[in-house]
């Protein structure tokens, strides 16, 4: 499965040297929409990589296909951008973890 990065520029750039192939650049987080569709609808796409930031203004969207999605792919991962971490109430990722295997960490 494929690996796929949506992304500022400078953190797009950065997958792209460390060898992921599938990256758009993304300055209006309005523009991942169309990208985040494409991925979840191409079954070679396993993991698609996003930003704390550009995730937080489509939360909406990637809520609506996490409910959508039959198994477990396309997962969907946000890290943080040059900027650094944001601080949230709730943690994405820990509560991917916490549906796929059942429990708390």
């Amino acid at each position: 499965m494929d690996i796929a990065v949506i992304a500022d520029p400078d953190t797009a750039t950065g997958f792209r040297l460390a060898g992921v192939t599938r990256t758009w650049d993304v300055s209006d987080p309005a523009d991942a929409l169309p990208i985040l569709d494409e991925l979840f609808s191409d079954e070679a796409c396993g993991i698609i990589i996003t930003t704390e930031r550009i995730a937080d203004n489509i939360r909406e969207r990637i809520d609506e296909i996490n409910e959508k999605k039959k198994g477990i792919t396309p997962i969907i991962v946000e890290v943080p951008d040059k900027q650094g971490a944001m601080v949230r109430e709730i943690d994405p990722l820990r509560e991917l973890i916490k549906k796929a295997i059942g429990v708390e960490m």
